[in-house]
């Protein structure tokens, strides 16, 4: 059986049979937010920038954030550790009271002392001496010891351009408790020391009329002692002296203390 065909003409008046559904107007003043571009906001000419997520930051401001942080807490960590230590020597001060050894050179002889003229020409004598010196050392603190290394001794007689060093000795170390007092005897002997003409007469001039100046130096460690606990010990220079023969078989010279080489302190 044939099949009929629609025609083109039958298929243009079925589809004008069909109702169309009329567009939806949209109403005054509406904006498609969807489909409208971003505005830059009021003042500038350029738009916002884009917010990244956490992720897409740099590393290099974690590694600031870090930085500062361990800075602050290090910080932090000295001051305490300072104030710690302030309080500790505040305390400590408070309650030993703490005062320096009285150091003097007590008397000083001269047992032996002549001069070898050399050859007549040359210009220069040669001294023989012995002498023997005390070091008054007394210790004033209630509660503290103080504790002495072995110390190098040296002896000097004269002054300004006639001044001659003799050699130095070593002393034993020794141990002072609170109000102790110890005198070191110090002796020294010379033999042959090179000395020019004008200080052997100078010396042995100023030695007759107990004019000579003398001098009493000496390079040690000094420690504090809380009962049998060593705290801390330092390393001194002591200058004893420059005074007269004369002014020693009277009363005896102080002494003055060096710390660090340019903390100086009179004992």
């Amino acid at each position: 059986m044939d099949q009929k065909r629609p025609t083109i003409a039958g298929d243009e008046e079925m589809a004008a049979e069909k109702p169309l559904k009329p567009a939806l107007q949209k109403p005054p003043g509406f904006r498609d937010q969807q489909n409208q571009p971003s505005a830059p906001p009021s003042g500038t000419g350029r738009r916002p920038r884009p917010i990244h997520p956490a992720s897409l930051y740099p590393e290099k401001k974690r590694r600031c954030s870090f930085c500062r942080v361990f800075c602050c807490c290090v910080c932090i960590f000295l001051a305490v550790i300072l104030l710690i230590f302030l309080i500790a020597v505040a305390v400590f001060f408070l309650w030993y009271s703490p005062k320096l050894p009285v150091v003097r050179l007590a008397s000083f002889k001269i047992s032996n002392f002549n001069f070898s003229d050399g050859n007549s020409d040359d210009g220069w004598s040669f001294l023989t001496a012995d002498t023997t010196a005390v070091l008054d050392f007394r210790n004033p603190n209630g509660k503290l010891t103080f504790y002495y290394r072995d110390a190098d001794v040296a002896v000097i007689l004269g002054e300004k351009d006639f001044e001659t060093n003799l050699r130095s000795t070593k002393v034993k170390g020794f141990i002072e408790k609170p109000g102790n007092r110890t005198a070191v005897i110090v002796p020294t002997r010379v033999t042959k020391r090179q000395v020019d003409d004008p200080t052997a007469k100078r010396l042995q001039a100023e030695l007759k009329g107990k004019k000579l100046l003398v001098t009493v130096t000496a390079k040690t460690k000094v420690g504090l002692a809380v009962g049998s606990r060593k705290i801390v010990a330092v390393g001194v220079s002591l200058r004893c002296g420059g005074v007269r023969l004369q002014t020693l078989d009277s009363q005896m010279a102080k002494c003055t203390i060096k710390l660090l080489k340019w903390i100086t302190l009179r004992s």
